[in-house]
Order: C-alpha cells, then sequence, then structure tokens
C-alpha cells in the first residue's frame, strides 16, 4: 500500500466517499483548499484511490482533521496505513485526531492502531460530542 500526495486529479475518486460533513459548500471550500495546498494524502490499492487523509495543525501539532476509506477498500490496513503516515510525519512528538462519539467505527480503528482517547468537546455537534486521541509515535 502507498501513501502520496494527493493532487486535483484524484478529486473525482475522493468524491465517491467523501464524509458527508465535508459536503456543505464551506467546508467543501476548505477541503479544496487543503488538497491545494498538498495537505491531502491518499492511500493506492494498485492505481485506485482507496482512501484519503486531510492532514493540519492542532495548537502546533499534527492533526489528522478527516480520514475515510471508499467502501469497498475497509478493512484492508488502509486506513492504518494512512495513520501511520500520519505519524512518520509528525511535526512533533504527537499527533492528534478526534470523532463523534457516535462513530465506532473510527472509535474501532484508533483504538486498533494504538491512539489514546485524551480528551472531549461538547456541543460541536449537539449531543454527539467530539472525542480527541493522541498518538505518540514510537
Amino acid at each position: 500500500m502507498n501513501v502520496r500526495a494527493a493532487g486535483a486529479d484524484d478529486l473525482g475518486a475522493i468524491d465517491e466517499f467523501v464524509p458527508a460533513f465535508l459536503q456543505p459548500p464551506y467546508k467543501r471550500g476548505r477541503f479544496l483548499r487543503a488538497l491545494r495546498d498538498g495537505e491531502v494524502v491518499v492511500a493506492l490499492d494498485g492505481s485506485s484511490v482507496a482512501g484519503f487523509m486531510w492532514l493540519n495543525l492542532f495548537f502546533g501539532h499534527t492533526f489528522v482533521n478527516a480520514l475515510a476509506v471508499a467502501p469497498r477498500h475497509r478493512r484492508r490496513g488502509h486506513a492504518g496505513t494512512l495513520l501511520a503516515h500520519a505519524e512518520r510525519n509528525a511535526l512533533t512528538d504527537r499527533v492528534f485526531t478526534s470523532t463523534n462519539a457516535s462513530n465506532a467505527a473510527m472509535h474501532a480503528v484508533l483504538k486498533r492502531y494504538g491512539w489514546r482517547r485524551c480528551g472531549e468537546v461538547d456541543d460541536l455537534d449537539p449531543g454527539d460530542p467530539e472525542v480527541v486521541y493522541v498518538k505518540y509515535p514510537s
């Protein structure tokens, strides 16, 4: 499995499985700027885009802002490959991410790859707290 910088040519493939939270116009615009600015990487399965990850900064640390794997490529290790890429390219001694409390699949992925829950933010999505995770790359 390879990870490489995403480009405009990848947008069609990414759009097939982009999470709903990136669909509103203001969030879509931020995502497109991140793609243009080199903050998005893709995991490849052969020549197919299997998943993507958007990296940016969170209080000066690398932050996995979004991670998604295409349904037909799930359960093949692509999420772990993307998370390992974030760890290898961390700007500091730790990497953060977050997900809604209701996102059981992402909680399972993070647990599988050794991420530790470190906090919670209420009222971003009323009734569904944002759970923050951290990983100290080895």
